[in-house]
């Protein structure tokens, strides 16, 4: 941020994935909220830009309803505990695959797409 970006939680939901993970599913408890209440909370108070991706109705309001409740100094430290260097590895590779290919510099020219007229 103190170079004037903000920082955007690249799939927060983790497409799911981490919606049964006993730590996210016993704090979601705790606040009678879903597992995906619960991710986005955490981005929320962690001051990342969150945008969840639903074609479901139902879902987006769900996802939503994350700014009239806040977790607490604990749920932050165990949701916190849950990134490891082998995820932040697993992340790195997925950034990279997903993003970086597509998101050339004025330095660095690889990640230039070529279309060719047919």
């Amino acid at each position: 941020e103190s170079e004037g970006v903000k920082l955007q939680a690249y799939r927060a939901l983790r497409d799911g994935k981490a919606f049964e993970h006993p730590v996210v599913v016993e704090i979601g408890a705790k606040h009678g909220k879903s597992a995906a209440q619960v991710l986005g909370r955490w981005c929320v108070q962690k001051g990342f830009i969150y945008m969840p991706k639903s074609v479901k109705v139902e879902r987006m309001v769900e996802n939503a309803a994350v700014f009239d409740w806040e977790l607490d100094a604990e749920d932050l430290t165990k949701l916190d505990s849950l990134t490891t260097p082998e995820t932040l590895e697993t992340f790195k590779a997925l950034y990279e695959k997903c993003v970086y290919r597509d998101t050339p510099t004025p330095d660095r020219k690889d990640g230039i797409k070529s279309i060719t007229a047919g």
